[in-house]
């Protein structure tokens, strides 16, 4: 019998991972319909995810609460930015 061990990662671990990997379009939802390319996940889904993440790795909602404000405020400045440049 194989023994798995996984690492439990602190939020702020889990964070920068997130933000890292929403950089480089790993969280999308949907298609755009203008140019049929993935669409990058909702600040709010975007949020949700980082969640399920931190509970997944044992952490309570009163630990990562203030930590999943801060990621789906950042989401959302990340695609007013990503937005402006198609304007």
């Amino acid at each position: 019998m194989e023994t798995v061990i996984i690492k439990k990662l602190s939020i702020e671990e889990i964070y920068d991972k997130f933000i890292e990997r929403y950089e480089r379009g790993h969280f999308t939802e949907g298609v755009c319909e203008w140019n049929g390319d993935d669409a990058l996940m909702s600040p709010r889904s975007f949020a949700h995810a980082f969640k399920k993440e931190c509970e997944e790795h044992g952490h309570r909602y009163d630990q990562y609460k203030s930590m999943a404000d801060e990621i789906e405020e950042w989401c959302q400045l990340h695609i007013g930015h990503l937005e402006s440049k198609f304007v």
